[in-house]
């Protein structure tokens, strides 16, 4: 798990913003696209809480990055560089 130096919040809340975003921008309700834009929501209010704890932002960006995984073959489709979502999360987490 990360610990609280590894979880750089400020680049997670561009992350969020960024992948919101995008993710607003896609047509498509499949199931999978659906549950990452949950995931996605679920990690904003994580990041807004005023009491953020670092071990329950990188448990919910773990969430994100397997959504992001089980809606790959859609993303990609849908030209979304997924690449670039993924090792932001590692990045963050210190995985990467």
């Amino acid at each position: 798990m990360a610990s609280k130096q590894d979880v750089d919040l400020d680049t997670a809340k561009r992350l969020v913003a960024d992948l919101s975003q995008r993710l607003a921008e896609l047509g498509g309700d499949s199931r999978k696209l659906q549950e990452l834009r949950d995931e996605v929501r679920t990690l904003q209010s994580v990041l807004e809480a005023p009491e953020a704890r670092h071990s329950r932002i990188a448990d919910s960006l773990k969430a994100v990055d397997a959504a992001l995984h089980e809606a790959a073959a859609e993303l990609y489709a849908d030209g979304v560089k997924l690449g670039s979502y993924v090792s932001e999360i590692g990045r963050i987490l210190g995985l990467r």
